[in-house]
């Protein structure tokens, strides 16, 4: 009926397996967990031995670290079920009914849903409160909310999809990298990909450190510019991208440039502090966005 899919990169997964295969049992559903470990090199044994506890849960091992998108088209192409559900490794179910909430859906014609994505109302340690604060302000969104947009609340974490609408969209996506949901977004709307959002969230648990998360939003952006090459006469849901093309066409651009060049320091300063704005993180967003285009021309 549906494989459950989960990419592991140095994470420890035994409370996730445990938590699925509890809530997936005794519903009538026939279901797998395939793991595949991109790369990790710590909590092998740990997330293996938990593995091997389950007849329903598989524990795939790539030496090589391949990226977010490969080893999803894995998973994808080792799934013996029509509908994937993925899951990050670091995201925790808080739903006993989380699998029946999905299982409802599936004889509906949507080709994908998208749970959502939670976030600890307790703030986090100082060194992740950049990452929180993003998530709980962009991410940790009702359902009602998204499905005014829903090809721009693309997250990850957290989603069920046709085996046979993955593979046609990934079959679009030859690069790898990191914020390549806005670029799938972007995709399933020019595709027409049914999309609905429903509210079945989990909560991510893995946050990372403020400068990596930092880094993070740099790989994100430029992975939108690429899109944006590629694609400059499509439209799209994502804001960023609708603000840059404003700006540029109004000439607004190199002033956006000059301006994100002068204060990109005392920006990240703040951003990294215990009190993010995240509008300046919007504009650091854009200003860097500007900068790979002028580099571009």
């Amino acid at each position: 009926m549906f494989s459950i899919l989960i990419p592991i990169y140095n994470y420890p997964i035994s409370n996730l397996i445990v938590s699925l295969n509890k809530v997936a049992t005794g519903l009538d559903l026939d279901y797998e967990i395939l793991c595949l470990e991109d790369g990790s090199t710590s909590y092998l044994e740990e997330n293996k031995a938990t593995c091997d506890l389950y007849n329903s849960t598989t524990h795939h091992i790539s030496i090589k670290n391949k990226g977010r998108i490969t080893s999803r088209k894995y998973l994808a192409q080792n799934a013996k079920y029509n509908w994937l559900l993925f899951l990050d490794a670091d995201v925790e179910i808080i739903d006993k009914n989380f699998i029946k909430n999905y299982s409802n859906y599936f004889a509906h014609s949507f080709d994908a849903l998208y749970g959502g994505c939670s976030y600890d109302s307790t703030m986090p340690d100082s060194s992740k409160i950049l990452r929180w604060t993003y998530g709980k302000t962009y991410e940790d969104v009702e359902a009602k909310i998204r499905n005014k947009n829903p090809y721009k609340f693309i997250v990850s974490a957290n989603f069920l999809i046709r085996k046979k609408t993955f593979q046609d969209l990934m079959s679009k996506i030859n690069n790898d990298g990191y914020g390549y949901d806005i670029f799938i977004g972007a995709k399933m709307m020019l595709e027409k990909t049914e999309v609905f959002h429903i509210d079945n969230p989990v909560i991510h648990k893995g946050l990372d450190d403020s400068s990596v998360f930092l880094s993070k939003v740099e790989l994100a952006v430029e992975t939108l510019f690429h899109y944006y090459v590629a694609n400059k006469n499509t439209n799209s849901q994502n804001s960023l991208l609708e603000v840059f093309k404003t700006i540029n066409r109004i000439g607004l651009k190199g002033l956006v440039n000059f301006i994100f060049k002068r204060s990109k320091n005392a920006v990240q300063r703040q951003l990294l502090g215990n009190k993010p704005n995240m509008k300046l993180l919007q504009f650091y967003k854009l200003g860097y966005l500007c900068t790979l285009s002028d580099n571009k021309e």
